[in-house]
């Protein structure tokens, strides 16, 4: 069974792509564009700021965390 997961930054670029295409040709409805717009944002915005915080920790020479493993909150919380 293949697996729809994407997983690079590269798929999910051919796959804006790809529904960028299915918009003009008007196989993929505006407002469902609009969420997957939303959706990619998210996506994009979280990696941008993972990318920074592992550039600020590089620097400062704390540990660098395996990306996609960075702590959300106050990780001593129960």
């Amino acid at each position: 069974m293949k697996s729809n997961a994407i997983k690079t930054t590269g798929q999910l670029r051919e796959v804006l792509a790809k529904a960028a295409q299915d918009v003009l040709s008007g196989a993929l409805p505006i407002d469902q564009a609009m969420a997957l717009h939303k959706l990619s944002k998210n996506i994009s915005e979280s990696l941008y700021s993972e990318t920074k915080i592992a550039m600020f920790r590089n620097e400062t020479g704390a540990e660098m965390l395996p990306f996609g493993d960075l702590p959300i909150g106050d990780s001593g919380a129960q």
